[in-house]
């Protein structure tokens, strides 16, 4: 099982800072984007305009909108083109519809914001949560030897929400998967993706029950740093402390695993995964912390017999060529 946070390095073009004419053409001038971000909403409203849908509006909260590129239309979104197959749209609004008590799942993002990782999530994995043979060759692509046998995925789960035996919070993962080990114990992973996202999230330091947490899980060098509950860092200490007290409440020969996802150009993502892995007392007895870039995501699932699945995903989110075209043919605009 390969750990291949470093190949974040090795991307093979640097993202362009796209000329804002480009972006208001699209409709996605958005100041408040990240390098990435903005190439990946360009990216999505290429992919929206190939596939022949309308662009969407951003309601403010004044009740304002606008057109946004990386949004689709109410129609596009109600027939379910977020999601890359019909199949995937119906796991989808299955999911949905039978979510977990306490679930927090934004509809619209999820049917309607192309960026959002949520869907992205489902055109992952949800064709695996049907097919035995389908995800026992993906888990085995990505995590060679860890299951003997996949029983179950669920998506935005967590084992209690709210529960003080737990983090007493909502923090759910996008994905959780349970089975059996090859030595016949419990096993599961509990993943995180992200796409376009830059990590930043609300701190759990005014939390008491989360530094108590830090203190007893043990997972990092410095259970006090004040950094483990604040900005790039909150999300994936809560998750990490999350899979740590699943273990826990499974028995300690149960096997675990935390992993991320996240697309190898997304710089601010990958900053926050190596300051992570910087802080982690890594004991044998641990949860381990694994990441993956998004390609590679994508390759296991072609490699593991979903071809078209594959380049439909690479197409949708990890080929950015449309965009380096539009830097090609740019031309700035001239004053008459």
């Amino acid at each position: 099982m390969g750990d291949v946070s470093d190949s974040y390095r090795q991307v093979n073009a640097t993202l362009p800072v796209v000329p804002r004419d480009v972006l208001r053409r699209f409709h996605v001038d958005e100041p408040g984007d990240t390098r990435f971000a903005c190439c990946a909403r360009l990216l999505q409203s290429t992919w929206r305009e190939m596939c022949g849908m309308k662009p969407g509006l951003h309601r403010s909260r004044s009740g304002s909108q606008r057109v946004l590129g990386s949004r689709l239309s109410e129609v596009d979104a109600k027939q379910g083109r977020n999601f890359l197959t019909p199949d995937i749209a119906r796991l989808a609004r299955r999911a949905v519809a039978y979510r977990e008590y306490g679930a927090v799942i934004d509809e619209q993002r999820l049917w309607e914001n192309l960026l959002s990782s949520q869907p992205l999530t489902f055109n992952l994995f949800a064709l695996c949560q049907v097919d035995e043979e389908r995800r026992h060759r993906l888990f085995e692509h990505l995590f060679p030897g860890f299951f003997l046998r996949v029983e179950k995925l669920a998506f935005e789960h967590s084992p209690g929400r709210g529960d003080p035996r737990y983090l007493g919070d909502y923090t759910a993962f996008d994905l959780f998967i349970s089975g059996i080990a090859p030595d016949g114990r419990a096993a599961f992973i509990a993943i995180e993706v992200k796409y376009s996202e830059d990590m930043r999230q609300p701190g759990r330091s005014g939390s008491a029950r989360y530094r108590e947490l830090t203190r007893a899980c043990a997972l990092h060098l410095d259970p006090e740093a004040p950094s483990l509950l604040t900005g790039h860092l909150a999300q994936l200490t809560a998750e990490h402390l999350l899979a740590a007290l699943i273990r826990e409440q499974w028995g300690q020969g149960a096997h675990g695993l935390f992993v991320m996802i996240a697309p190898a150009a997304n710089r601010e993502a990958w900053y926050a995964v190596e300051l992570y892995r910087s802080m982690l007392d890594r004991r044998p007895d641990g949860v381990p912390f694994v990441t993956l870039a998004l390609e590679d995501v994508i390759a296991a699932i072609g490699a593991a017999g979903d071809a078209d699945l594959a380049a439909r995903l690479h197409a949708r989110y990890t080929d950015f060529s449309p965009v380096h075209r539009l830097i090609d043919e740019w031309e700035p605009f001239t004053d008459d």
